[in-house]
């Protein structure tokens, strides 16, 4: 790299330049600006200009400084100090968000998107007054915000491995945290989640056991046909209080030819009934029409594709190996 006789004068003029809305490399490339006394006239290069900001701390704070500026300047939101006191003073107030945005005299929601962007310290004094809201609703004990409670955690630990299924039993009582309160718990108690895992695999063999295959009444075996041929399936059934949890269907699969046939047949008309669908939508909207004809099948592919493997499939190739493997053992 060059030496150059006055690089604090070169420093300063790039940083003034660049908050004044230009870039480095335009910088670097322009003529202009020889320096009293220098032997080569005009600017260094981007090079050096990099090695002064590896070298130079200040220089670096600086020159960061005045691209945050010159963004400020270029930006289609530019941030206002003033705006932005009376939004956070109203935040802190209690006012949500959401409803002072767009209103008179604060910023839009892109702009205050756009603020929460590029100022860190707008950044982290919003993040400061959401986080003593947070503080503020997990004392009342809200649905959503509501805060670590051990009692309630053993609670739900004890009724999932008795055979609850959580999100039943979290409807059950009101006082229960949310589905989505419960995931956070799991997130930030790992012995918690540890135990509510083995719990739960306590409940599924617990809740295997309550339903016997003497159990699967006519009644029974013809809702779950018609609830599969309609569009159903054993896993979105056993979601249903009034029926058993999918394991148990699939085991009743399993044990029972009898009603694998009937699931089969009820599979067969479920995919006979996306079919229709399907076919009546491309002569609805006819050959011309063919990405509105996408559009609107991409959905019920979709889920055809999601039901391709019916229970029982794993059985079924295991049987399909197991007879290659025979009859390779015995041709040879």
């Amino acid at each position: 790299m060059p030496a150059y006789p006055e690089p604090g004068r070169l420093k300063a003029e790039i940083v003034a330049r660049v908050a004044a809305g230009e870039t480095v490399a335009a910088i670097c490339a322009s003529p202009g600006m020889a320096c009293e006394g220098m032997a080569r006239g005009g600017m260094p290069g981007a090079g050096s200009v990099q090695v002064w900001r590896r070298r130079d701390a200040g220089f670096a704070a600086a020159l960061a400084e005045a691209r945050v500026r010159r963004a400020a300047r270029r930006s289609p939101y530019p941030f206002d100090a003033a705006v932005a006191a009376a939004f956070m003073a109203r935040v802190a107030g209690g006012e949500p968000i959401r409803d002072l945005l767009a209103r008179p005299g604060m910023p839009s929601q892109a702009a205050y998107r756009y603020w929460r962007r590029t100022d860190g310290e707008f950044a982290e004094a919003m993040w400061r007054l959401r986080a003593a809201r947070y503080e503020r609703r997990t004392g009342r004990l809200h649905g959503r915000w509501r805060a670590w409670d051990e009692a309630v955690a053993d609670r739900i630990t004890l009724a999932v491995m008795r055979g609850a299924v959580m999100r039943r039993f979290l409807g059950t009582d009101a006082a229960l945290p949310s589905l989505a309160v419960v995931a956070r718990w799991r997130r930030e108690h790992c012995e918690w989640d540890a135990a509510l895992r083995w719990a739960m695999k306590t409940g599924r063999r617990v809740r295997e056991r309550g339903w016997s295959l003497a159990q699967l009444t006519p009644e029974l075996r013809d809702e779950i046909g018609d609830r599969i041929a309609t569009g159903g399936s054993l896993r979105s059934l056993g979601a249903d209080a009034a029926i058993p949890c999918a394991a148990t269907l699939y085991r009743w699969v399993a044990l029972s030819p009898e009603f694998a046939g009937e699931v089969a047949r009820a599979c067969d008309l479920r995919a006979d009934l996306y079919s229709d669908m399907m076919i009546d939508i491309c002569e609805r909207n006819g050959p011309l029409r063919l990405a509105a004809t996408r559009r609107e099948a991409r959905p019920l592919q979709w889920r055809v594709n999601q039901l391709a493997k019916r229970p029982g499939w794993k059985r079924r190739r295991a049987a399909r190996e197991a007879l290659s493997a025979e009859r390779e053992a015995g041709g040879v």
